[in-house]
């Protein structure tokens, strides 16, 4: 028989990560701040719960999907957090991009009280959540990853193991500091190529035929000549794990100058209210 999943956090990924667990036959326990989020899983047949305690008293496995590290941590610890009603030897996977830190809080908390807590993030978007292509980094015990294992398939076509749950969050923090490169090196060169008169529809196009290559650069190319923002992944939350990066890369004395560069173009595009736009929009700010 298969495990009830607690699900918390239906955002722009955590939706389509719940509703694949749906249609993959899993009985569903759901939380969101924002109840109307839910009313999809609910329509077909998930159960809506008042608080993060009741879904973890209620299932076998609690996922959630969260915007911050502040969030995470009043979801997991806070008086009507998952630990506080989540059963011995159970386990609580949470699959946001946060600060080490605080994985590594919630890791011994969680293992004080006998309980087990993991850390997936993720790498990919709307489109891999949807058909469970997602790339997942997976840090903790291994007892409990045995138990969530399947679960884990379902939703992404490879698995990372990692010993601690530092070493997961430390790596998604790596991956989202190429999107951050990548993101502006590719901004600067549209609007360079745009206002030197070289087309950047044929720009991309000698992109796409050289070793210099990427799907990114291809997708996100065609959307900003397009003037396509329709967030994938919030131009905020970039920012948000831009600081998480340079909070991490201090930490552990390793310098990061061009995401510094990075940092004040996504500030300045935060600032100008573009944070619910796609992460894309940053163009904006090199354009003006």
């Amino acid at each position: 028989m298969k495990p009830t999943i607690g699900f918390i956090g239906l955002g722009v990924m955590g939706l389509p990560m719940a509703t694949r667990l749906q249609n993959a036959g899993y009985a569903l326990r759901v939380y969101n701040r924002t109840k109307e989020k839910t009313q999809s899983l609910v329509n077909k047949g998930a159960e809506w719960c008042e608080s993060p305690a009741v879904v973890a008293e209620i299932s076998d496995i609690v996922i959630s999907m969260l915007s911050t590290s502040e969030v995470l941590k009043e979801i997991a610890t806070g008086p009507s957090g998952v630990l506080s009603k989540l059963g011995k030897g159970k386990v609580h996977i949470d699959m946001s991009t946060v600060a080490p830190a605080v994985t590594g809080e919630l890791d011994k908390a969680y293992a004080s009280a006998g309980r087990y807590f993991l850390h997936s993030p993720v790498l990919g978007s709307i489109p891999q959540a949807t058909d469970g292509s997602l790339l997942l980094f997976v840090g903790g015990n291994d007892t409990a990853y045995k138990q969530t294992e399947d679960i884990l398939k379902v939703l992404g076509k490879q698995v990372w193991r990692f010993e601690r749950v530092d070493q997961a969050s430390h790596t998604k923090l790596l991956c989202n500091l190429f999107i951050a490169g990548m993101i502006t090196t590719l901004a600067q060169a549209l609007v360079f190529a745009r206002k030197t008169g070289v087309n950047p529809r044929i720009l991309l196009e000698i992109i796409g035929q050289s070793a210099l290559n990427s799907p990114m650069y291809q997708s996100k190319g065609a959307s900003i000549i397009d003037g396509n923002f329709t967030p994938r992944f919030f131009l905020e939350h970039m920012l948000k794990d831009i600081n998480l990066m340079l909070d991490a890369a201090r930490e552990a004395g390793a310098p990061l100058p061009a995401i510094e560069a990075a940092q004040e173009l996504f500030a300045q595009a935060s600032q100008k209210g573009l944070g619910k736009e796609d992460y894309s929009a940053v163009v904006k700010v090199i354009d003006r």
